[in-house]
This record gives C-alpha cells, structure tokens and sequence, in this order.
C-alpha cells in the first residue's frame, strides 16, 4: 500500500476532526430527505415537491462535504494503522450513498429507491465510522498518545501493561455493556 499522504496541515480544527464533525449532517439530512421524497410521493404536490428538492439537496452537498475531509483524512492515514482497512470500508460505503444522492437529485423519478440506498449506506458507513472512533481510537488523541507510549513500552520489552489493560477493558465491555464484543 501506498504511503500516506503528508499535508503541511490535516483537516483538525483546534483538537476536532473535521469529518467527524461534518460527518453527521449527512447522518440526519439523508434520512430526513427519505422522509420528504417518501411524502412527496404519498401526497404529491408543488409544495412536496419542494421540500423534496430541496432536502435532497441539502443531503448531497453535506455529504459532499463530509466525503471529500473523509478521504482527504484516510489518504493521510499510516498504511499500517489497524484502523486503515475499516477506514477503507468506511469510505466505500458512504462514497455509495453520495453516488445514490448524486443519482437521486439528478434523476427525481427514481429518487425514492436512491434515498433508501443511500440512507442504508450511511446507517452503516456511520457503524463502521464509529468502531473507527471507539474500536480503533482513530483521530482520538489520547489513543494517539497511548500508542506512542505502547511503542516506547514494546520496544523496551514492556508491551505487558497494554496487553492488561485490553484485557480489562474488554472484561468490562463483555460483563457490564449491553451486546458486548
């Protein structure tokens, strides 16, 4: 794999990813354009009509946005990271969601069906967004700062005291979380 991509500057604003903080527009603008194209359809009128436009409008440029920071942020991941080949998914699905939103603003007969694809899409993008947050600890600055430390503590043959405390960390997800891993 390539190696990544090294920018003067990456796309965190004062400690805040800036996908993560685009990335939940799309989250509630293309369910909510399903929504309005479902009722369009169910009371079609220039007034539906409208509205549909309009949220699936809005849907596509917010995801627009989200898609262009999310790949620039992946291109500029280490090609080693575990969280490299769920960010990889990651993108996929959600590029699928922004292809069905481009789809669907430029062909309105088929817009229901695109909606739903997309709306599918980023219910999973947004899963397999979050075990890259919470899972892999991707852009999370103290995981960042913990896996220098693992380094440091690995190559001094002490790599034990973050084997432990995975361990309990997982005891704790397994006995004390609903659904735990």
């Amino acid at each position: 794999m390539p190696s990544p991509l090294e920018l003067p500057r990456h796309p965190v604003v004062h400690g805040h990813p800036l996908h993560a903080m685009l990335s939940d527009l799309p989250a509630a603008l293309v369910p909510a354009a399903l929504v309005s194209e479902a009722w369009r359809v169910s009371s079609p009128g220039r007034a539906t009509r409208l509205l549909s436009d309009a949220a699936s409008g809005a849907a596509l440029v917010a995801a627009t946005a989200a898609g262009a920071v999310g790949w620039i942020d992946w291109l500029t991941m280490p090609t080693e990271h575990p969280a490299q080949r769920p960010a990889t998914l990651h993108g996929v699905v959600n590029s699928t969601a922004l292809l069905s939103l481009v789809a669907a603003v430029a062909v309105p007969a088929r817009r229901l069906p695109l909606l739903g694809l997309a709306t599918a899409a980023v219910t999973l993008g947004g899963w397999i967004g979050g075990d890259l947050v919470f899972r892999h600890g991707w852009r999370v600055r103290p995981v960042e700062e913990a896996e220098m430390v693992e380094k440091e503590l690995d190559d001094a043959g002490q790599a034990d005291y973050f084997a432990r405390a995975r361990e309990e960390v997982s005891k704790f997800e397994r006995e004390k979380t609903f659904f735990g891993s």
